[in-house]
């Protein structure tokens, strides 16, 4: 048997209102506790711990299914209703599956969106001719981080771990530059980097943003200094490569 590892009680229930479809508005409190105290017994068996909050929720569980079972009487209106309760719990579970939902399509998103979060970038001005350049290839690219690779001293070669800058944080270091500034040089990027894996971040930073079409790499000539700048200012000139319809939409 294999058994799922669920982050709480509720993940539990999501997990077997799921398995059973049942209605999640529409719980049926018998038949869910004891399939709930049915898994516990199988955690117990398999010696996982059980943590607190899944035996306040088997209790809960089974405090409603009892009060379900007793008939009411006048004297226990004070009492709350077991209705009241199951209606509640499903909505917790309908709270909970829309976070876990959530979740999971943050979870599907690249590092941008995901591990980063930065403003927009300004659309001031830039003059028309900063553009009149060519676009650099991935095999352009990669002779550029070679060279600046070959041009680290000797000496940094031994580096600390924690030290290591990760790649969401080169990513937002170059959208903040970028955001600020309006372009980067790549030479001057890296020619202040202080070890090589630093560059690499910087360089698989890069390439993650010229997937998501976030920034653009020019170079004024074979042998000219390497530009990055927003593809959001290269589209305000006219560079755009999607082309537009018949109609100007």
């Amino acid at each position: 048997m294999r058994l799922d590892v669920f982050e709480g009680p509720l993940d539990i229930l999501l997990h077997l209102v799921r398995e059973q479809k049942l209605d999640i508005n529409d719980i049926p409190i018998a038949k869910i506790t004891e399939q709930y105290l049915a898994y516990l017994d199988v955690m117990k068996a398999l010696n996982l711990d059980v943590a607190g909050e899944f035996l306040v929720m088997a209790a809960t569980l089974l405090h409603i299914k009892s009060k379900s079972l007793l008939p009411r009487h006048e004297e226990d209106e004070e009492e709350e209703d077991p209705e009241v309760m199951r209606q509640e719990l499903s909505r917790r579970l309908i709270e909970y599956e829309r976070f876990k939902e959530a979740a999971a399509r943050l979870g599907d998103r690249p590092v941008l969106g995901r591990d980063v979060f930065v403003r927009d970038f300004l659309g001031e001005e830039i003059p028309g001719e900063e553009f009149v350049i060519t676009e650099l290839s991935m095999a352009d690219l990669i002779t550029a981080f070679k060279d600046a690779l070959s041009r680290m001293p000797p000496g940094v070669a031994q580096e600390f771990f924690a030290d290591r800058i990760t790649i969401a944080d080169a990513i937002a270091f170059l959208l903040d530059r970028l955001n600020e500034e309006g372009s980067i040089q790549f030479e001057s990027l890296v020619a202040n980097c202080p070890s090589r894996n630093e560059i690499v971040s910087f360089f698989l930073a890069i390439l993650e943003l010229v997937r998501l079409k976030t920034i653009r790499v020019f170079q004024a000539n074979p042998l000219g200094l390497i530009s990055i700048v927003p593809a959001v200012r290269e589209s305000e000139h006219g560079r755009d490569t999607e082309p537009e319809s018949a109609d100007g939409e």
